[in-house]
């Protein structure tokens, strides 16, 4: 479990099959076999370097053409099986998957028979409110634009930026005001105090 950053990315198109390709090659490039055990290590400096470099290029074009679908939000919770689990149809092989320093990287191509979207109308209501939104955005992914996108490739993003978010850690967090926000200045009076009023400066 951990505290991570998800992206979920629908590229239509030209653009998608590019993708597409570099997403299975990078996959490929994987020196292990282990179905069960996923690394960075597992993957050659450069497949890295390249993967981190193509997923931060998705984030900072997020709004361009032929992006039509593009979401992130934070995930205090979810654990990695989450990603395989619902972007694997039964009978399907895995989707391409990517470890790399920064980002782990899966893509799902679409259309698809309809598989992908059977499988997540089966999921029910999860144990964890996380799984429910990723099971939900997904299903925004693929119905974005389906009437004019006739190919693309779904790509989905993790981001782990630390451990396991407790409640505890949640409650302690609503009793105090973060240094990015307090040291903010409004009129040149000083900061915002807790009591909604700016701090007089001196």
């Amino acid at each position: 479990m951990a505290t991570q950053r998800i992206t979920i990315a629908k590229v239509g198109g030209l653009a998608a099959d590019v993708a597409r390709l570099l997403l299975q090659e990078w996959s490929a490039a994987r020196r292990s076999t282990d179905p069960d055990e996923w690394g960075g290590e597992q993957w050659p400096p450069e497949v890295r370097r390249q993967a981190d470099s193509f997923a931060e290029g998705l984030r900072t074009h997020a709004l361009a053409l032929p992006v039509v679908y593009f979401i992130e939000w934070a995930d205090l919770w979810s654990m990695g099986d989450l990603f395989h689990r619902w972007l694997t149809p039964p009978g399907q092989p895995r989707p391409p998957t990517i470890h790399a320093d920064r980002f782990e990287i899966f893509g799902y191509a679409w259309p698809d028979d309809g598989r992908l979207a059977e499988h997540l109308s089966t999921a029910g209501p999860q144990q964890w409110e996380e799984s429910d939104w990723f099971v939900s955005r997904l299903s925004e992914a693929i119905e974005a634009w389906e009437h004019v996108v006739d190919r693309a490739t779904l790509i989905v993003l993790r981001e782990v930026v630390g451990g396991l978010t407790m409640d505890e850690e949640v409650l302690a967090s609503l009793d105090h005001v973060p240094d990015w926000l307090s040291e903010i200045r409004t009129d040149g009076q000083g900061p915002i105090n807790p009591a909604g009023t700016p701090t007089p400066a001196g």
